[in-house]
């Protein structure tokens, strides 16, 4: 157990767990896991995660949360999020900060993700980059000179960018959207259209690193709408390169090079692309070093 030090908290809310942790002399530390879902009720899922801060750390600095969806970080509110719908209109910052009397920050967690790199030095903090997660959706962050750009608000809604006009329908209401094409379900697609047979991006991936045709073929198309989406990207942005983390990014090898060839032939920017380290507390830590910038 650690004593009240005034430490810099992060909760990453998931579909199926609030992470909850802290840093310590620059080492995150993750404590505790609450459980969410579908059903969840957010009140009682955040006054759990605030109970389990104080636990610990009567007095914390601040506490920075990350959350997929669309998040208004200024009223510290989740707009939408679509692993949690009934999450929608909850005040994140003002339950959290009613238990913890600490400043309490609220953004996606692709935003707090990229905290975490920026911090680290994982992404350089001069010039303008662009970071992008790949899972279940995309999801992405503008960063210029190490500060995260927000435009109006949300800016860096990379997944819900049209790359297929009359498009396959999509849950924000649009249609043809990236991630429809180069997200985890369309990966489990491809595969299953060529074999009949369903399988998960790991075990695809596993299958592609032993020779299977299908499964090579498979992460052949998903880079060739990968990269499509870069270009287009690139062509918006001209960014110095890209960084990409999430459960899908770990499949680079398998999907690169169709991606290269298709970014190439659709923008004259050069071709960079580095990976990011994944882990099941980054999220967690990346919204502890958010929450460390307010201190």
């Amino acid at each position: 157990m650690v004593s009240s030090s005034g430490l810099c908290w992060g909760l990453d809310i998931g579909g199926s767990f609030v992470k909850i942790g802290y840093l310590s002399d620059s080492e995150f530390v993750l404590e505790h896991c609450v459980p969410t879902g579908i059903g969840s009720n957010p009140e009682s899922v955040l006054r759990e995660s605030a109970e389990a801060i104080l636990a610990i750390d009567p007095s914390p600095a601040a506490v920075g949360v990350g959350a997929a969806g669309l998040i208004d970080h200024e009223r510290g509110l989740i707009l939408f999020s679509p692993n949690l719908p009934r999450w929608a209109g909850t005040a994140v910052t003002g339950i959290i900060n009613g238990y913890v009397n600490a400043p309490v920050i609220l953004d996606n967690d692709c935003n707090a993700f990229a905290s975490g790199a920026i911090n680290s030095g994982e992404i350089p903090d001069m010039g303008l980059w662009l970071f992008i997660t790949l899972g279940t959706g995309i999801g992405g962050t503008i960063i210029n000179n190490g500060s995260i750009i927000y435009g109006t608000g949300s800016s860096g809604e990379f997944g819900h960018a049209t790359v297929k006009e009359g498009g396959l329908p999509c849950s924000c209401g649009s249609s043809g959207c990236w991630e429809l094409y180069a997200g985890r379900k369309a990966l489990e697609w491809y595969y299953s259209r060529l074999t009949g047979t369903s399988l998960s991006p790991k075990e695809i991936s596993h299958q592609a690193s032993c020779g299977n045709p299908a499964a090579r073929e498979a992460f052949k198309e998903f880079g060739r709408w990968f990269g499509i989406g870069l270009a287009n990207l690139a062509n918006c942005f001209a960014p110095r390169g890209f960084f990409i983390a999430g459960g899908l990014s770990a499949s680079l090898k398998h999907f690169s090079i169709s991606a290269r060839r298709e970014y190439i032939s659709r923008c004259r920017h050069p071709w960079s692309l580095s990976m990011l380290e994944n882990s099941p507390e980054a999220g967690a830590r990346g919204a502890a070093s958010m929450a460390s910038r307010r201190c």
